[in-house]
This record gives structure tokens, sequence and C-alpha cells, in this order.
């Protein structure tokens, strides 16, 4: 019987014995000529490095006690990207992949590694190894462009910056309305209309005020272009009506004039 032929392997093994992610010149060399990576450590790779420039590397591979740290450069940047595990025993995610993140902590790519073979860096000795970009630089397919224009993020006062889901928020008379798309950005606007009781709200750190609930619509009919409501005592066609409109303390009475008949 003859034996049979796999017309399609499986992607890790058709990649057992090539060097991709990286490209085919890779020589996994570290500077010291010494220490290699092993090229079937990784089988794949996805990077998407905010601000990051072209051909992505491993420029170092830190190895502490109970640490070791991957660090990935390009042409532009140092350091843009990094992920961690512990050696001792392999503790990279069950999944199989490693994920990358930039100096800010956002996601910035992902290795789909051997976890068995990842043990291989356990067994180099503590320290900085460091990598030329000829030796480790990644195939051209594992990398996506992103799309740069755009805000990634905040700076906060401590030179610290905030990403993820940010909530804008108006204030002290600052109105903020999304207006659609222009030139196809999507565009807030910034209105500035004030306080109308500024000296209430400078004193609200320090006395409450409870704001008043003015009526806006009165049987959905708004007021006039003064702000105003005229309320007048008047039927259809009818010369006198018997209803009277009062207002006292602050409050308006409907009533009615004349005497009951029995």
């Amino acid at each position: 019987m003859t034996s049979a032929r796999i017309l399609f392997p499986d992607f890790r093994d058709e990649q057992e014995d090539s060097r991709y992610p990286f490209i085919d010149t890779a020589s996994l060399t570290a500077t010291d000529n010494v220490t290699i990576i092993p090229r079937n450590a990784f089988y794949d790779a996805c990077l998407f490095c905010i601000n990051g420039g072209s051909n992505p590397y491993i420029s170092s591979i830190v190895v502490e006690n109970q640490l070791i740290t991957l660090n990935i450069s390009d042409d532009e940047n140092e350091d843009i990207a990094a992920t961690s595990f512990a050696p001792k025993p392999i503790q990279a995610p069950e999944t199989g992949t490693l994920s990358l993140y930039d100096n800010y902590a956002r996601p910035a790519g992902t290795l789909v590694i051997d976890r068995e073979r990842l043990t291989v860096f356990a067994g180099w000795a503590e320290g900085t190894y460091t990598f030329e970009p000829a030796a480790t630089t990644f195939a051209a397919t594992t990398t996506i462009p992103a799309k740069e224009p755009g805000v990634r993020g905040l700076l906060k006062p401590d030179n610290t910056i905030f990403t993820g889901d940010v909530l804008l928020v108006g204030d002290g008379g600052v109105v903020l309305r999304y207006t659609g798309v222009e030139n196809n950005q999507h565009v807030i606007q910034v209105d500035v209309i004030g306080v109308p009781l500024y000296k209430r709200f400078v004193c609200l750190p320090f006395e409450r005020f409870s704001a008043k609930t003015f009526v806006r619509t009165i049987n959905d009919c708004p007021a006039n272009q003064y702000g105003n409501f005229i309320l007048t005592a008047t039927e259809f066609e009818v010369e006198d009506t018997v209803i009277r409109i009062l207002q006292r303390d602050n409050t308006i009475y409907f009533d009615a004039v004349g005497k009951k008949v029995v």
C-alpha cells in the first residue's frame, strides 16, 4: 500500500522547516554570535504597532529569573512593542499566542508560538540579548499598517496616556454636539454658551443649590420669543366668562365667579 499524499498540509506543519514569520534570510542569531532563536519557536505573527515604521524585528530578549521579555523595534522606533511570559515553568497562554502591547499598554500585535519550544529561553543565562534587524526582521505579510489619523489616546497632566473608551462631557457652560461627517471625518462641535447662574456654579464646591425646574411647554405649546406664557380667561363666542386667573404667592389660581344655582 503506497503512502498517503498530503496535498494541503496543516499550516504549522508546513512552516515547521521555514523561518516564517521572519524573512527567509533571517539568521535568528544574537549579536554575540552564539545565541540563536529556534526557527520553529514561532509559527506566525500579526503586528499593528501604532506609530510604527517599516521592517519590525525582535530587537532584544531580556531573560530574568521569573520573566522573559521580547522587545519589538523597527526602522524608526526602538522598543515600540513588547510581550512577556514566565519561563519556569513555562506559562505562555494555553491559546498558543503571546499578545504584544506598546509602551502605553495598547494592543500592538500577536505572536503565535509553540509553548513547548519556548522552554529553550529558560535555558539562556540571565541577561539581555540584542539582535540586528537583519537577524530577526518579520516578513512583510505579518504587518498590518494602522490608520494613523485620529485620536489614539489622551495625554494626562502627569504625562501618562489614557486609552480605551472615552466619554466627552461638557461642563461649566460647554455643550458638545455630534454634527455628522464632514470630509470623511466625524465632527464634534464644541459650543461655549456660558453658565447663566454663574455665581451659583462657582460656589458649588462649598454650597449646594437646588436648581429650579421651569415650564417648557403647556399642552405641547412653547413660550413666546421672550420666554413668556400668556394665560387669559376667555371662551369661544362668550363675551363675559366666569373664569378668573389669579396669581398669589408665586402661584397661579384658576377660579370662577358667581354663585351656585340651587
